[in-house]
């Protein structure tokens, strides 16, 4: 009888006993709970600078102890993180990890499943998920979505469908281009997120067809310049076709008048989309919910759980009304994913068929983890204490003469900047002062800021979606940020 080969690899490597992947996993846990732990004895923003030589080099030929790798880690990464899970994190609109989510992710990763579809367990989650964030947002029971990578992933899948919905004929098929073809105009105040620049390019509709209104000084969307807009653009040939709303600038937060906008597209027969990567999840809150008046109308709305919900990255939502839309836009079964009538294999939805990807991982355990162990009762409390603190925060701004606010605090952002008391600089000037200002905070690790323009003036922008700020934070937030003003100003004055 013949011998088996020996095996071309060493299958003990990769194929590990229960008791070895314990061991592993308690090593992980501790370092990943010694991170969280010295996060506040640390800058905020870890730099990498000088130490960027350590991630240089070829790929390795042999491999190493797994303590060896994890002792890199640990020394050489974990110290210098994006800075986000720091109780003085107020960048862009990056939460804090829910510890509870970083747990998920791991589970998720142990069961490695492709959630493209099929009748196991994560896809029945994920339409759980999806089912329990179109509740929350007002959509009605037959409502679908997908999740996705995040904000600008949810509002390109959304545009897709309204593409799809809004253009006459076959735009799979025959595309936008040609004279024959329409030319689609989509509307938004000059506050909608860069993503959307990027979808109406990707989507063949034409940045130049992207009409950006310019916002009121609550940087909110004039509904009177939108209805003239959408008039004169009918008048020239074009199909107005898709309307944007802010539910949460990423610049101030303002919400756009939702309701209204909802009534102006469906008298004109627009599809109407929410961008709520920031603040949708906010409606959790029975004292913020109405903020949102007239979300619950949109044809499709943008989510991002990886913000308000603190799961880690990532995990954003595409939710559209009415069942199909996403199928209609997406769907392109090849043959070897192809199903008989009698094949075990399907399940409750077929995800592929819903957005761009096919290859799709487990993002719904930690939205499902999260939502189970904290309730919605949970998320609402920590969203009110977010905006609570930026409120905290715009009085104390405005209790201060060295401090000037720029924008209304709606949700939890705040944008205000530094002016010295009792001395006129020129608007450029300071300008220059306050980005400095955010160069000096973040570059010496006490803080994490980034500026904003408001009205062609430079902000200080705090965005709080971080359930470790303290008030104590706040504060010295601002005695820093002065501090640092007068001594920048003072030696520019002299």
């Amino acid at each position: 009888m013949k011998r088996a080969e020996k095996q071309p690899h060493d299958s003990a490597r990769f194929d590990l006993p229960p008791d070895e992947v314990r061991r592993i996993g308690y090593l992980a846990a501790d370092a990943i709970a010694s991170h969280r732990e010295s996060l506040t004895s640390r800058p905020v923003f870890g730099k990498v600078g000088t130490a960027a030589g350590l991630f240089s080099g070829p790929a390795p030929e042999e491999g190493v102890p797994f303590e060896e790798t994890l002792a890199f880690v640990r020394e050489h990464i974990l110290p210098f993180p994006m800075g986000n899970s720091h109780p003085r994190f107020y960048g862009f609109i990056n939460a804090t990890a829910d510890p509870v989510g970083v747990a998920a992710d791991g589970l998720a990763a142990a069961m490695n499943p492709n959630c493209w579809g099929g009748d196991h367990a994560a896809v029945h989650v994920e339409k759980q998920v999806i089912g329990w964030l179109a509740s929350a947002v007002g959509f009605p029971l037959e409502a679908e979505g997908i999740l996705v990578s995040g904000g600008s992933m949810a509002n390109f899948t959304a545009l897709a469908a309204a593409r799809r919905a809004q253009t006459p004929g076959n735009v799979r098929e025959d595309g936008l281009g040609g004279p024959d073809r329409p030319r689609l105009t989509v509307y938004a105040s000059d506050q909608v997120h860069a993503c959307v620049d990027k979808a109406v390019d990707l989507l063949g509709i034409g940045t130049a067809q992207l009409r950006k209104l310019p916002a009121d000084e609550k940087f909110r969307i004039r509904l009177e310049d939108l209805e003239s807009v959408v008039a004169r653009d009918r008048a020239a040939g074009f199909t107005p076709a898709i309307v944007i709303g802010n539910a949460g600038t990423v610049n101030t937060g303002a919400v756009d008048p939702l309701d209204a906008l909802a009534d102006f597209c469906a008298r004109e027969r627009l599809w109407f989309h929410v961008d709520g990567a920031y603040g949708a999840m906010a409606v959790l809150s029975p004292r913020l919910a109405p903020l949102f008046s007239g979300m619950a109308r949109a044809d499709s709305i943008a989510a991002d759980p990886h913000k308000w919900l603190y799961v880690p990255y990532e995990a954003g939502a595409t939710l559209v009304r009415e069942p199909g839309r996403l199928g209609n836009t997406f769907r392109r079964f090849p043959e070897y994913l192809a199903s008989d009538a009698e094949s075990p294999f399907p399940g409750p939805a077929w995800f592929a068929e819903r957005g761009v990807e096919l290859s799709r991982g487990f993002k719904a355990l930690k939205v499902w983890m999260g939502w189970k162990t904290h309730g919605r009762r949970g998320y609402a409390a920590s969203i009110e204490n977010d905006v609570r603190l930026a409120r905290f925060l715009s009085d104390a701004v405005d209790g201060r003469p060295e401090f000037e606010r720029l924008a209304d605090t709606v949700l939890s952002i705040v944008n205000f900047r530094y002016r010295p008391a009792g001395r006129s600089l020129p608007d450029a000037d300071l300008d220059a002062v306050n980005r400095r200002i955010v160069n000096r905070l973040v570059g010496d690790g006490s803080f994490f800021l980034a500026p904003t323009v408001l009205k062609g003036r430079t902000a200080l922008r705090v965005c709080i979606v971080n359930f470790r700020t303290r008030e104590k934070d706040l504060l010295a937030l601002l005695d820093e940020a002065a501090r640092i003003g007068e001594e920048i100003s003072s030696a520019s004055a002299g």
